[in-house]
């Protein structure tokens, strides 16, 4: 489902004649499409959900321990939920 919004917005940009705009790695859907198209091994692709893992990791804390746990999770869903709104305010923007 999240691949075929993103090439539902992106079809709809190119007819528009704009350049599609990719959702930011630290989302869902950035992570999901940065896995695609450049962080799997061609040879040994295997499908996979969206999972923390894929995400970027989060910039050090200002000389804090590093974040694990829920903490970790949290942090990086916040994130992501931010950047999202901004990649969607920014197409939306632009139509």
């Amino acid at each position: 489902a999240a691949v075929g919004l993103m090439a539902g917005r992106f079809a709809a940009a190119e007819r528009h004649g704009r350049d599609p705009e990719r959702p930011p790695a630290t989302t869902a859907h950035g992570a999901l499409l940065n896995h695609i198209t450049e962080g799997a091994d061609p040879d040994h692709f295997q499908p996979m959900n969206i999972n923390f893992g894929l995400f970027p990791p989060l910039p050090p804390q200002g000389g804090r321990r590093k974040v694990k746990g829920r903490e970790r999770k949290q942090k990086l869903a916040g994130r992501a939920l931010a950047d999202l709104d901004a990649w969607l305010g920014a197409e939306t923007e632009k139509a």
